[in-house]
């Protein structure tokens, strides 16, 4: 075994791609999150936490607005649909796995952006590049869902679950747009847009928005938590409001949550 690998050594290695690009970073963001919530697993969690901190501060301009590709200490190329929709995905699913109002926030301040940049105004629906981005002779919309879902399947879901989070129906609108926008698309090839299928399955419904109320690391708190984590629930949005606190920063993101607190002095759902 040892011959192998001094022969192999021998020989040119293959180019390895070294380069961080923010949708694919998003998605791994997104299934890191969700599987250290479920599994209860911190370290999935925390990469998904180191993950986001490094797109935030490296990938993303003093405006706001994100950018595609980090290599050898520089990042550049104006960011495409896909990266803002998969690292939104991410941030959700990491509010979810937090309850940190920080990932809620800057989800819902980076879908403003991608609605301001890349949405079109006539018919609805994503843009792959932003309007203020590369002249080209036209500006696609890609819809597609193959080894990867397309950035309007995602942005989709987005909408709906910040709706959800939010009780910003506006979000819901523009989902209601993307459907209707490539209904025809889906009719004429079911297979080609699966995860449209997903997001179309969660406006249907049902759905289920559930609100815990309770303090924070408390043992009745946590019991809920943990019950819910027993059951698959794909159609669901998750919200925590922390009741220790008087003006939790969630019921500034969220407006309807301040009417939940807890009953009897236990927390409640």
């Amino acid at each position: 075994r040892q011959k192998l690998f001094n022969s192999r050594e021998t020989r040119i290695k293959p180019h390895r791609d070294d380069k961080i690009l923010t949708d694919w970073n998003g998605l791994m963001i997104a299934a890191l999150a969700k599987g250290g919530f479920v599994l209860n697993e911190q370290k999935y969690i925390e990469a998904a936490k180191k993950a986001v901190a490094f797109i935030l501060k490296d990938l993303r301009r003093s405006d706001g607005r994100l950018l595609h590709r980090y290599r050898d200490g520089t990042a550049e190329i104006d960011a495409y649909v896909d990266d803002y929709s998969f690292l939104i995905w991410g941030l959700i699913n990491l509010y979810e796995a937090t309850f940190d109002t920080f990932y809620l926030k800057t989800a819902i301040d980076l879908i403003e952006d991608q609605i301001t940049h890349f949405w079109d105004s006539f018919i609805g629906g994503f843009f792959f590049t932003a309007g203020d981005g590369e002249k080209l002779l036209a500006r696609q919309k890609e819809i597609y869902d193959g080894a990867i879902p397309s950035g309007n399947s995602v942005a989709m879901l987005n909408l709906l679950k910040l709706a959800q989070l939010t009780g910003n129906q506006d979000y819901e609108k523009k989902a209601d747009h993307i459907s209707r926008v490539f209904a025809e698309n889906v009719r004429k090839s079911p297979v080609a847009h699966t995860f449209l299928l997903t997001a179309v399955y969660y406006a249907v419904g049902p759905t289920y928005s559930l609100v815990i109320a309770g303090d924070t690391g408390k043992e009745d708190t946590n019991d809920m938590l943990s019950e819910i984590k027993k059951h698959f629930l794909p159609n669901k949005s998750l919200i925590f409001r922390p009741t220790e606190k008087t003006s939790p920063e969630i019921d500034e993101l969220s407006n309807f949550v301040q009417y939940f607190g807890k009953l009897d002095g236990k927390a409640t759902a």
